[in-house]
């Protein structure tokens, strides 16, 4: 009976940015790697640069994966971005399909259910 309860989105407006705000951080650390790379192998001692900037950047991936792994939806409170040990950064909560930009777009007349919810 609670899930036809109707909660105004403006009331998942912390959440959903704290996940908006954690996928612009992967998407940024994704976005650097080229850049980065260039930049090292324009220098002179381009096999040391390479793999300093290499380590540096899988390691600030790691660390902004697991972030955004851990992630929680503010209607479930379930992990926004991760079903069991799978990493998929969709734009709705794989639990309860609640939508990244829910809080910023008029509610839905009829949301989707989610396609990996607990049965």
């Amino acid at each position: 009976m609670e899930e036809n309860k109707q909660v105004d989105p403006v009331e998942y407006r912390p959440g959903l940015k704290k996940v908006r705000s954690r996928r612009w951080v992967l998407w940024i650390i994704i976005l650097v790697y080229l850049p980065a790379m260039k930049v090292a192998l324009d220098s002179p001692d381009y096999k040391t640069w390479v793999t300093i900037v290499f380590a540096t950047w899988v390691v600030f991936l790691i660390i902004a994966v697991a972030f955004a792994c851990i992630v929680r939806c503010p209607r479930c409170g379930e992990c926004f971005h991760t079903h069991g040990p799978t990493f998929l950064p969709f734009r709705r909560c794989l639990h309860c399909a609640l939508h990244i930009n829910a809080d910023k777009r008029a509610a839905e007349a009829e949301p989707p259910k989610a396609k990996y919810a607990k049965k």
